[in-house]
């Protein structure tokens, strides 16, 4: 069976010859401490693309694919070309969005947000990003049609802006004035979260017209919980939200038909599973083991037949333990999930600084099978 046979499998909810591997997507990247040690360790002479695509790791290399067994190929988009950062007399620097962010303590926080006041008249006049910037795609469409046509691997994207609605608002309001602006500001809050979603269309559009023959899966971040809680009320959530990423999501499929839609959310989202499903969500991940709600077998019985699940590996404790500990986690994820479908095996997150390489390489031995 091949890699792209596998995936689809898993996707129909029907049993693969093994359960589908994934590293290198939007949220199951290696921080450069351990990709370095990988490096290493094979004698690697060189290092692979540099795509500095989060603060979790800069770096994409197929041959880490291939050590794993990786059933996937992802598109990395590139950066806006046409945009440069400004800075002010502050030090602050500015983002295509228009949020400033000034380093503390060496991590880049926000600083200074455009929209200060509740005026509707404002969103319009804001300087939005470039939805058709050629930077974005440098390459993409040659390496999709690449692995599309001579690979067996699944062809998906990487997520093409790091968060939706539900993160680049606060961005570009303030946490706590956006939060605030639910309750009491309703009518900026919806045309603010609008316009956003406005955006965001039109930049997928772009991006994924071209590559829409070749592609199976487009992938989209955006956090919705915490450890213990969702972000907002679920009734805020379904008024606010969920139309939008439903009107993003049916023109993702327009744009890319045929195409699966991929979402992560960090955190304790069961409530907000039924809506996932809703807005057209065919797969979830990161299925976060620790925070409440989120039992491996309890979401497998109770979503298992409506969604493919993505993830679950316990980035909070089991992976930085011991290498049993590390091979007793992937065991229990496959046991959890990976029963009639329906199941990809990856990280609930990117694997961060303190993940031993032992330990990296110990979950997805198991999963072939070792």
């Amino acid at each position: 069976m091949t890699s792209r046979e596998r995936v689809r499998k898993a996707l129909n909810h029907q049993t693969p010859d093994r359960v589908p591997i994934d590293v290198w997507g939007s949220a199951s990247r290696l921080c450069d401490r351990l990709y370095f040690d990988i490096v290493r360790e094979q004698k690697w002479q060189d290092l692979g693309k540099f795509v500095s695509a989060s603060r979790s790791g800069n770096y994409m290399d197929e041959r880490v694919a291939d050590l794993i067994g990786c059933d996937f190929r992802h598109l990395q988009f590139g950066k806006a070309k046409y945009f440069a950062p400004t800075v002010d007399a502050d030090g602050v620097e500015f983002n295509e969005w228009g949020v400033g962010f000034k380093k503390v303590g060496g991590e880049p926080m926000i600083a200074k947000v455009p929209f200060m006041e509740d005026d509707i008249s404002l969103i319009e006049k804001h300087r939005w990003p470039n939805p058709k910037d050629p930077g974005r795609m440098a390459g993409v469409v040659d390496s999709a049609k690449h692995w599309a046509e001579n690979t067996p691997y699944y062809v998906g994207t990487s997520s093409l802006v790091s968060g939706l609605t539900l993160d680049i608002g606060p961005y570009l309001r303030g946490f706590e004035d956006f939060f605030v602006d639910l309750y009491v500001n309703p009518e900026f809050a919806k045309a603010l979260i609008a316009k956003i979603t406005d955006v965001l269309i039109e930049m997928h559009e772009y991006a994924l017209k071209p590559i829409a023959p070749y592609i199976e899966w487009v992938e989209f971040s955006s956090d919705h919980g915490m450890q213990d809680r969702l972000l907002v009320a679920p009734e805020i959530y379904r008024e606010f939200f969920k139309p939008e990423y439903k009107r993003l999501f049916d023109a993702v499929k327009s744009f890319a038909p045929g195409a699966k839609i991929w979402m992560h959310s960090c955190g304790a989202v069961r409530d907000l599973i039924p809506d996932f499903i809703d807005m057209g969500v065919d797969v979830l991940n990161s299925l976060q083991p620790r925070a409440v709600g989120m039992d491996p077998f309890e979401l497998k019985k109770e979503f298992g037949k409506d969604i493919v699940f993505h993830g679950g590996l316990d980035m909070q404790g089991a992976l930085s333990g011991t290498v049993q500990q590390a091979r007793d986690e992937a065991k229990k994820c496959l046991d959890a999930f990976n029963h009639d479908g329906g199941y990809i095996f990856a990280p609930s997150n990117h694997f961060m600084q303190d993940i031993p390489l032992e330990n990296f390489y110990a979950v997805y031995d198991v999963a072939r099978g070792g």
